[in-house]
């Protein structure tokens, strides 16, 4: 019963579960947490920014006393400094493409990855079964040798050797065997479900594909990511060293407009009152009880009392509407500003810049001549190694040299052998070819470009 309740999962996950092909090992790179951040940090700095139209605004409140009858009500405008608009677009512009760049340098890293993997699992099946082929072939020289371990031409020492070459040979495979399994796990990683591998050779471009693409040399251009990216960091520190000038031409520190708000029921003043003020048609008669009070007096024309004294009367806001609102601007005098070197330090940082810039281009410039010249190197090593293997396995070479050796058994399997071997050192060779190639990829984003299928068939294009 549990077999039968096992078989549906069992069927179920052969369903799912297929060969591991290069389409789905390529695609896994967009599911890379890396690429998504990076991939984020781009978007976020494409978007549009919003136009600036001041550097601050303040709202500011100030109160004329603690009776809390007079508040100033301020709305106070820091204006852009002149050229600080257009350094913020420069630099804007310039951190936008350098994310950019950044984005295409992080996916042509997480490709790398990849292709280089599967590109290591590749040859590397090749080499196990070169490897095989030639254990098979020491297997036959071991017969052979004990067969002719009688016969007067029989030496020892060649069934020594071949003893221990078979010894190497299970060593080899051995190690074949873990480099494929190491990487069939290292690929798990990145695509979790799948039973199997299946990555076709034809994917992988042929030497003379990659010697017609390179034959005519790699010019480094501005597209390239890493050059894209040195040329986004260098325009933004140009854009900075901008910014840090336009912040000294703040000539106009401020503006602001306000309103002086008096409330009357709070609002009080000392005033001195005379007798003429509070008595008769006095404007202030409604204090005469208070003035005798506090002078004496009990008439206008007592002169035996003091003649005045002071009141707080209730004050009145008698001004005009349009005299409530009042103006504040702020002027800075560059002409005593002792800040006189900043257009100096924004030539050094703009040359500093270009510096950085111009190292960054001749150190790629450098890295792809030099891979360019090495993987040319290498393929005409290889076509050496090619050329002897073919002219080996040929026919009618096997036959002419079984004449010459009188049907020898062991000079025929050595001339397998050495076949062999050459396919084993070009095998070597197109692993190194390709591992200098994917790096030359790498430079000039050729592993950056999207909706592409195959990076190494597209190549420089």
């Amino acid at each position: 019963m549990r077999f039968v309740a096992f078989l549906p999962l069992a069927l179920s996950a052969a369903v799912f579960a297929g060969p591991l092909t290069w389409d789905q090992l390529i695609q896994s790179a967009e599911k890379d947490p890396r690429y998504m951040a990076a991939q984020k940090r781009a978007e976020a700095t494409s978007s549009s920014q919003g136009t600036k139209l001041w550097d601050k605004l303040e709202l500011r409140y100030q109160l004329d006393g603690f009776s809390f009858a007079k508040h100033d009500f301020e709305l106070r405008m820091t204006p852009k400094t002149f050229g600080e608009g257009s350094a913020d677009r420069a630099r804007y512009e310039a951190e936008k493409n350098y994310e950019q760049a950044r984005f295409a340098v992080e996916r042509s890293l997480l490709l790398y990855d990849r292709y280089e993997r599967g590109v290591r699992y590749v040859l590397r099946k090749k080499i196990y079964e070169i490897n095989k082929q030639l254990a098979q072939v020491n297997a036959d020289r071991v017969e052979v040798l004990h067969l002719k371990s009688g016969s007067a031409t029989f030496n020892p020492e060649d069934l020594m050797t071949a003893l221990e070459k078979s010894a190497s040979y299970k060593a080899a495979l051995l190690s074949d065997s873990t480099a494929l399994r190491d990487a069939e796990l290292k690929m798990k990683i990145w695509v979790p479900d799948f039973d199997g591998v299946d990555l076709d050779t034809a994917f992988i471009p042929t030497m003379a594909e990659l010697e017609q693409n390179l034959s005519g040399g790699v010019e480094v251009s501005e597209n390239f990511p890493q050059v894209a990216m040195a040329k986004g960091k260098r325009d933004s520190e140009v854009a900075r060293a901008k910014q840090d000038v336009s912040k000294g031409r703040d000539y106009i520190s401020h503006i602001g407009i306000g309103y002086s708000l008096q409330i009357e029921s709070l609002m009080e003043k000392y005033k001195t009152l005379y007798a003429d003020d509070v008595y008769g048609s006095g404007a202030y008669s409604d204090y005469k009880d208070d003035y005798e009070k506090e002078t004496g007096c009990t008439s206008r024309i007592d002169q035996n009392c003091k003649t005045y004294a002071d009141f707080l009367i209730p004050d009145k806001d008698n001004r005009k509407t349009a005299d409530k609102f009042f103006v504040n601007l702020a002027v800075r005098l560059p002409f005593f500003d002792s800040n006189k070197d900043s257009d100096l330090r924004q030539q050094v940082a703009t040359l500093d810049a270009e510096s950085d810039y111009l190292d960054d281009v001749r150190e790629v410039n450098q890295k792809v001549a030099r891979l360019t010249e090495e993987i040319l190197a290498l393929i005409g090593q290889w076509k050496v190694q090619k050329e002897y293997a073919e002219q080996v396995n040929a026919s009618g070479f096997m036959e002419q040299f079984a004449r010459n050796a009188g049907s020898d058994p062991l000079l025929l399997l050595r001339a397998k052998e050495s076949a062999l071997e050459s396919d084993m050192k070009a095998v070597k060779l197109e692993y190194d070819i390709f591992l200098q190639y994917l790096a030359l990829l790498d430079y000039a984003g050729g592993l950056a470009r999207q909706g592409v299928v195959n990076h190494l068939r597209e190549g420089l294009k």
